[in-house]
């Protein structure tokens, strides 16, 4: 298995329930459709968790629970997707929602399409600097007026597949 993969979005049918590193599904299929060292996300969770092992179509295991909320959560939607396994596990400067799968489509929307989100109506140009697993940070002005945002390349790579429920920060084409 790689560090990465390159699906922003795995289809996620059904809800979840979260108690400690075990999570459990409702109308799921967890064993067709995931793999061990995909990323999940929970809604109110408070960020990702990396899949340790994936017991059947409803139960599975994650590494650790450092990025999501301590206790009890059920009923929640999810998405699972393949970002770069050492951001959620190791990198203490980065959180998982910081990182986003960016397609070529994605990276080559032009400044006005850009403008029509609502994160970017500052005209905020370059907003993602490369295709691939990348991290979007701050926005900032510049010493010269320009409004910018802050990125940094994961993972580079052309082939991001599935687009992730992203589309106010990172306008398709």
């Amino acid at each position: 298995m790689s560090a990465w993969g390159n699906k922003d979005d795995i289809a996620s049918p059904g809800t979840v329930a979260l108690s400690s590193l075990t999570v459990t599904g409702t109308g799921t299929f967890f064993a067709n459709n995931y793999a061990a060292g995909d990323i999940i996300t929970i809604a109110d969770a408070g960020g990702d968790a990396v899949i340790k092992t994936i017991a059947n179509a409803t139960s599975m295991t994650l590494v650790s629970n450092t990025e999501l909320t301590v206790g009890t959560l059920s009923s929640k939607a999810y998405t699972v997707d393949e970002k770069p396994i050492y951001v959620i596990d190791t990198d203490t400067n980065t959180t998982g929602a910081q990182v986003y799968g960016v397609s070529s489509a994605e990276h080559i929307v032009d400044v006005p399409t850009q403008q029509t989100a609502a994160e970017n109506n500052r005209q905020i140009a370059n907003t993602a600097a490369h295709a691939g697993w990348t991290k979007l940070g701050d926005i900032y002005t510049d010493a010269n007026g320009n409004v910018r945002r802050k990125n940094e390349v994961m993972v580079a790579m052309s082939s991001i597949a599935g687009d992730g429920d992203d589309d106010t920060i990172l306008p398709d084409s």
